[in-house]
């Protein structure tokens, strides 16, 4: 009974020691990490990137769309611009919509209006 209870308490205490080093083991990655991997995806994982963050609802997820918003494919700009337009900042969107005129930033504008 006594070798019984001391395999178990060894197992147990082997257990714990696992789940301690796997948890150090785990570092959690910085936003720029995740964004220099962002431009290694598809358009279209980039734009499935997008709405995953947008569901977060974080200060971090906003600035990782906000950064999105100069996304060489237009339909990831399009995204992230209807993410933080749906978060409710607008307030940076309108100022990157100013810093950036043109052709591009008018149709996304546009695009906004339609998906409203």
């Amino acid at each position: 009974m006594v070798l019984a209870a001391s395999l178990v308490f060894a197992v147990l205490i082997a257990a714990i020691a696992a789940l301690a080093y796997a948890r150090t083991r785990r570092r959690p990655q910085r936003n720029a990490d995740v964004f220099d991997e962002f431009g290694n995806l598809s358009n279209a994982q980039r734009c499935d990137f997008i709405f995953a963050i947008a569901a977060l609802d974080d200060p971090s997820s906003l600035r990782l769309l906000e950064r999105a918003l100069d996304d060489p494919c237009e339909a990831v700009a399009l995204a992230a611009a209807h993410a933080l337009t749906t978060a409710g900042s607008t307030t940076w969107l309108e100022r990157f919509f100013a810093e950036h005129p043109g052709g591009r930033t008018d149709r996304i504008a546009a695009s906004l209006e339609l998906l409203a």
